[in-house]
């Protein structure tokens, strides 16, 4: 059975290794086949990965958009002990994005990283964004 995507006018859509943005009008369409899709609320971009959480969310992202890489596995190990080290109560949130890569579920390990970005932003929200 397909999948049946909706994109809003001017939303994005990672089909795979591409990008794919929608114009002005509502899109329907739908995929068939086993191939990486990331909703744009899903998507985090490199230039927006610039907290120890954020660069956890965003390899899980490629690890996800490539089916997993040794190197991409190294570079999680190394994001995640460097948020260990910056924010220890965040510990009970890698738990589960662990779990999921060791499964290879790289879209559970997307879903639980978002959790972890949630507590991120709950907990030091205001210290990593301050309000000018």
């Amino acid at each position: 059975m397909p999948l049946k995507i909706e994109l809003k006018p001017h939303e994005s859509i990672i089909i795979g290794e591409a990008l794919i943005t929608n114009d002005g009008e509502r899109t329907r369409f739908y995929i068939e086949g086993n191939v990486p899709i990331l909703r744009e609320k899903f998507i985090l971009r490199e230039k927006d990965a610039n907290t120890p959480s954020r660069r956890v969310y965003f390899v899980v992202q490629q690890m996800y958009l490539s089916k997993g890489s040794t190197e991409l596995q190294n570079l999680y190990l190394t994001y995640v002990r460097d948020l260990q080290d910056a924010a220890p109560s965040l510990i009970p949130y890698i738990a589960p994005i662990n779990e999921a890569i060791i499964r290879s579920d790289y879209y559970g390990a997307i879903k639980a990283a978002a959790r972890l970005l949630e507590k991120e932003d709950e907990s030091f929200g205001d210290i990593l964004n301050p309000k000018l």
